[in-house]
C-alpha cells in the first residue's frame, strides 16, 4: 500500500514538474516572437525615420520648398507606427517573465526614437514654415498618475479630430535612464503628471478637452483648420 503511494505521489511530481517546464518553454517561445516582432518594427522605424532625414536634407540643401506639403502625412504615418509599437511594447514588458534586459533594450530604442521625431519636427516645421501643432505629453504610471488614462483619451480625440496638423509625442516621464528625458523635464519644469507642452506653453496637470482645442485653434495661422471642429 505505501509502495502504491509513493508511485503515486512521484507520478504526480513528475506531471508537476512536466507541466511547469512546458509552461516555461511555452512563455519563452511567446516571449521570443514577441521580441522579434518589436525588432522588426524598430527596423521599420529607422527606415521611415531615414526616409524623413533624407526628405528634410533634400528640402534643405537643394531649396526644394515645394515639396515641403508632403512631410506632414509622411511624419504622420510614421508617428502612428511608432505609438502603435511602443504601446504593445510596454504591455509586452509589463508582462516579461524572462526576457527582461532584452525588453529593457528595446524600449530605450522606442525612446529614443521618439525624441529623434520630436526634434527633427521642430527643424521641419521651422525650415518649411509649416502649420502644424507639436505636443509633447509627459505621463507616469497609474498610481503616480491616475488621470493620465484620461488625459491619453483625450489627446486620441483631438489626433483624430486635427489628423496631420497635430504631432504627438509622448514621453514615459519615468523613464530617466534617458539622459535627455530629465533635461527636458527641467526645461520645461514638469513636476507632476500628466503634463503636457503645446509650443512653448506648458499645461501642468489634467488638462480638459476644451481647453486644449482652443489653444490649439489659437496655435494655428490658418484659422480654417478648426472650422469643422
Amino acid at each position: 500500500m505505501r509502495k502504491v503511494s509513493r508511485v503515486r505521489y512521484l507520478v504526480a511530481a513528475a506531471i508537476t514538474i512536466g507541466i511547469f517546464l512546458f509552461g516555461l518553454f511555452l512563455g519563452l517561445v511567446v516571449e521570443n516572437k514577441r521580441i522579434e516582432y518589436v525588432q522588426k518594427n524598430d527596423k521599420v522605424h529607422q527606415l521611415e525615420y531615414s526616409s524623413l532625414q533624407l526628405l528634410y536634407t533634400y528640402v534643405d540643401q537643394l531649396s526644394q520648398a515645394k515639396e515641403c506639403d508632403a512631410i506632414p502625412k509622411i511624419y504622420d504615418l510614421s508617428l502612428k507606427h511608432l505609438e502603435t509599437t511602443r504601446i504593445r511594447l510596454e504591455s509586452y514588458e509589463k508582462d516579461s517573465k524572462i526576457n527582461d534586459k532584452e525588453f529593457e533594450l528595446l524600449r530605450r530604442e522606442y525612446v529614443q526614437a521618439e525624441l529623434r521625431y520630436w526634434l527633427l519636427a521642430q527643424r521641419i516645421k521651422k525650415m518649411c514654415n509649416l502649420d502644424i501643432a507639436t505636443m509633447l505629453y509627459f505621463y507616469s504610471t497609474d498610481k503616480e498618475c491616475p488621470e493620465c488614462s484620461e488625459q491619453a483619451f483625450i489627446l486620441t480625440y483631438l489626433k483624430d479630430i486635427f489628423g496631420q496638423d497635430l504631432l504627438i509625442f509622448a514621453l514615459d516621464s519615468n523613464y530617466e535612464e534617458e539622459p535627455l528625458i530629465p533635461m527636458i523635464k527641467r526645461a520645461y519644469n514638469v513636476e507632476e503628471y500628466p503634463t503636457i507642452v503645446l509650443g512653448g506653453k506648458v499645461f501642468s496637470g489634467f488638462t480638459t478637452k476644451d481647453e486644449l482645442r482652443k489653444e490649439l485653434c489659437d496655435t494655428y495661422r490658418n484659422a480654417s483648420i478648426c472650422d469643422h471642429i
